[in-house]
């Protein structure tokens, strides 16, 4: 859990963020009036918005007491302004310009307490002068899990649409971002590193993002099958049967996701009606396995082996063989690896 320490200089940096982020925009524009020239009352709009982002972060990686965090931001935006033309110097100098202009709202024991992190960012942008203007998605990850642990639901937005921008395809994205940085809020959580109310924020702008990127493909027609995905009754988590449920229908899987915590009969109507190919079913907590069997055994009953049963979720990752055990026809434990059952059974 956070220090006291940390979690109140992270607060202050919070409060004092719009006042830092506006005077730290008049004095980069003093000192490059040509900047107001060339972008006009974006140059302020702009300013104060980054400056707000810088602080944000600042915040969020205080918090983690983790300067190596607030680093991979500073890496991340130095490769994103390389895209645009802009040079890496003029990020330090605005990062230098955030750190003194802190040093009149926080108290010299606080100033001391961020130092660190201004460093860690400032050595990393010093020692990466020529920055290559596509970012890693490995760098994408750490910043989108500052993001999303702090409330930044459009930073997140950002931070995708940049990678997508920068030749990210929406299967990387889902795979080397969302995925594991998902994990590593699970993770947290698991060890009492963050609460609740943290968790579910985490997950719900991951949600936002998603809904904000994705965009289906243009012919929906049957391609390559019908797909129903779906969790049991007392599943309360969906987001990875989302993330499955876009890429099958990027990869021409017509999906239908029933979303979770449904009864069996109301998953065994959806079946009839919609009469797929494959049924997916994602379980989270083990206490719900029971559920997934006794809803794989109703389907067995009415359609024997005509439809394809695949399971998924952390509750079968974390026992080998149960896939089996449930009667299922195939487990995925992972994004690219669900794909990849639906691909060889296609």
């Amino acid at each position: 859990m956070l220090t006291a320490g940390s979690e109140q200089l992270g607060d202050r940096i919070r409060e004092v963020s719009s006042a830092v982020a506006v005077r730290v925009t008049d004095l980069f524009l003093d000192r490059h009036p040509d900047w107001r020239v060339r972008y006009g009352s974006r140059a302020v709009t702009h300013g104060v918005q980054d400056a707000g982002y810088h602080l944000a972060f600042l915040a969020a990686a205080v918090e983690s007491e983790d300067p190596a965090a607030f680093a991979a931001y500073a890496r991340w935006t130095g490769r994103v302004l390389a895209q645009r033309g802009i040079a890496t110097t003029f990020l330090a100098e605005n990062l230098g310009q955030v750190r003194d202009a802190l040093v009149g709202h926080v108290s010299p024991e606080q100033t001391a307490q961020v130092a660190p992190f201004f460093a860690a960012a400032l050595d990393t942008l010093a020692s990466e002068i020529d920055l290559p203007p596509a970012p890693p998605l490995s760098v994408s990850a750490d910043v989108f899990l500052q993001a999303i642990l702090s409330g930044q639901r459009h930073a997140a937005v950002r931070i995708a649409r940049e990678a997508l921008r920068n030749g990210a395809t929406v299967l990387e994205l889902y795979v080397d971002v969302f995925q594991p940085v998902l994990y590593e809020v699970g993770a947290r959580w698991e060890c009492n590193r963050l609460t609740v109310a943290q968790e579910h924020m985490a997950t719900a702008i991951t949600q936002y993002v998603m809904a904000q990127i994705y965009e289906p493909p243009d012919d929906r027609g049957e391609g390559r099958g019908r797909v129903v995905l779906t969790g049991v009754e007392g599943e309360l988590h969906n987001i990875g049967a989302v993330m499955v449920g876009d890429l099958l229908e990027l990869s021409g899987w017509r999906v239908r996701f029933l979303g979770t915590n449904l009864p069996a009969s109301s998953i065994l109507s959806a079946v009839r009606d919609t009469l797929p190919s494959h049924v997916g079913i994602s379980a989270t907590m083990l206490f719900n396995v029971s559920a997934v069997r006794q809803l794989i055994s109703g389907i067995r009953s009415e359609f024997d082996n005509r439809i394809r049963i695949l399971v998924g979720g952390a509750a079968f990752r974390t026992a080998p063989g149960l896939w089996q055990q449930v009667a299922a026809d195939g487990y995925a434990a992972d994004l690219r690896s669900a794909q990849a059952a639906f691909g060889a059974s296609a």
